[in-house]
């Protein structure tokens, strides 16, 4: 319990039937004796004598009843400072519990697509193609194409490696607002590297421009929680960790040779950096959706589903 002011300490101890020695001042009740202790430094502090009481299970500290209203506002400072140093450290992130069904639901949902992909000429359909989204405005092929895999190894990585980073978002985001925001930095990595390539012709597929989205947003929440954490205690930005990390991630499975889509892994990294930073300065919004998860992954779905029936439709 922290220290009362003057007119609590009084009615406290008058319900506990505490009489205070003649010549002594209560100025602090703790029930515990190690806020007590800490009472009795700041007094100690002030070259000031006091006296610990024990009452029940409480712990009253008397001091000289001319000293005692100077005592009393010392120790009143210093609580209400400790209470405001305890809320600005207190973190203001939350850290979300989920289950496992939206990884299953992408694990069901890209290998599905995969099983069907050659038999149904999905490729063609839904891959990105930069003049077709440029100049036709197909926008619905920057998701489509996230679904798509060349093969089953491009298929196993992209499955490793999206659930592992996801599995981070989730905890940052929930895992239903999670997936969305991968997705959402997927397509929007798709159509930046689109437009990149324009008016060159350009197809690409594959997972991977989300999965690096998926390292964006766990970039862009770095540096957003570095930047606002109360404490700082390195020599370096602390910003400056989670930019590295993520980069040099970036640099070691996203840039290659060979049939690697360089710029559709950093298009989709910058996109969601970019939704990780505008993403953790407004986490209460994520914490809110929790209620309204369903909706959320229906709306995630809808939007899959649109995508291909646009996707088909226009073929």
């Amino acid at each position: 319990m922290a220290s009362l002011k003057a007119s609590e300490i009084k009615d406290r101890l008058k319900e506990e039937g505490f009489e205070t020695p003649d010549g002594l001042a209560p100025v602090a009740v703790h029930e515990d004796f190690k806020k007590s202790s800490e009472a009795g430094l700041v007094i100690l502090a002030m070259g000031e004598a006091y006296w610990t009481l024990v009452h029940g299970d409480v712990y009253v500290l008397c001091v000289h009843d001319a000293r005692a209203q100077v005592i009393r506002e010392e120790l009143e400072a210093c609580a209400l400072l400790e209470s405001k140093k305890a809320v600005v450290e207190h973190s203001c992130y939350q850290e979300f519990q989920f289950g496992w069904g939206s990884f299953l639901a992408y694990l069901f949902l890209v290998i599905g697509i995969f099983s069907v992909q050659a038999r149904y000429g999905l490729t063609d359909l839904g891959r990105v193609d930069s003049l077709a989204i440029c100049n036709a405005a197909e926008w619905w092929r920057c998701v489509t194409a996230l679904t798509l895999h060349a093969d089953v190894v491009h298929l196993v990585s992209n499955l490793v490696a999206g659930m592992g980073f996801a599995f981070f978002v989730a905890r940052f985001f929930g895992a239903t607002a999670g997936w969305g925001l991968i997705l959402l930095s997927g397509a929007g990595g798709n159509l930046l590297n689109a437009w990149v390539y324009y008016p060159s012709s350009h197809f690409s597929i594959g997972a991977s421009t989300a999965v690096f989205g998926a390292v964006g947003l766990l970039t862009g929440i770095g540096v957003c929680v570095a930047l606002t954490e109360p404490q700082q205690r390195w020599t370096l930005p602390r910003w400056l960790v989670p930019v590295f990390g993520g980069f040099t991630l970036l640099g070691l499975i996203g840039v290659g040779d060979g049939l690697v889509d360089v710029a559709a892994h950093i298009s989709g990294f910058l996109c969601g950096f970019v939704f990780g930073l505008i993403g953790t300065v407004f986490q209460s919004i994520f914490v809110c959706l929790q209620r309204q998860r369903i909706w959320v992954a229906g709306s995630i779905f809808a939007c899959l589903a649109t995508a291909w029936w646009l996707a088909f439709s226009a073929a």
